[in-house]
């Protein structure tokens, strides 16, 4: 197979963003900034050939995605392994985004996030055999991050921007990191 581009996008800001409140699956919508955040990353795609955009079912990833696929031309599909880490009894609250674990132990492990996301990344890479897009959340894309670089970036380590495009390459069953809080594809 050749190689597949994935561009792994964090959705636009919301109103807990700006607290530096952790969202976990709390339902927060793009704030008024989010939505212009959302509608300029998905100009960038315009003229990006893509095979289809996936999204997590949170409205803020949700929301941003369909920006990026009407833009682009291509379908969306709804992909709930691409929803945000549960981060359990911290989701809410004020903490080190950096270090949740030292404010709760039920926190859904990094191991698991970055599994199942990668599972579905690597699903649409070998159907699709063509680049696409998938629009997730700040913890799941460092969990993939953080795997697929073996710990080198992503959780613990690197701050995701809103709307910023992180890009991994898949190719011979391996994803790689090409490049990580871009703000062109």
């Amino acid at each position: 197979m050749s190689g597949v581009t994935v561009y792994l996008i964090r959705h636009g800001e919301t109103a807990w963003n700006k607290e530096s409140r952790i969202q976990g699956r709390e339902d927060v919508p793009l704030c008024p900034e989010g939505l212009e955040q959302a509608r300029a990353t998905a100009e960038k795609f315009k003229n990006v050939p893509l095979a289809a955009v996936l999204t997590s079912p949170l409205s803020r990833a949700e929301t941003t995605a369909r920006f990026i696929g009407e833009a682009a031309g291509a379908p969306v599909y709804v992909e709930p392994e691409l929803t945000e880490r549960d981060f359990g009894s911290v989701s809410g609250k004020v903490v080190d985004i950096f270090n949740p674990e030292r404010y709760a132990a039920d926190l859904e492990p990094l191991d698991h996030v970055s599994a199942r996301a990668l599972a579905v990344l690597e699903r649409y890479a070998r159907s699709l055999k063509a680049d696409f897009a998938a629009v997730s959340h700040g913890g799941t894309i460092n969990a993939v991050l953080w795997a697929v670089s073996g710990g080198e970036i992503g959780s613990g380590k690197t701050r995701l921007i809103n709307a910023g495009i992180n890009i991994l390459t898949w190719e011979d069953g391996i994803f790689r990191v090409r490049g990580y809080n871009l703000d062109t594809p």
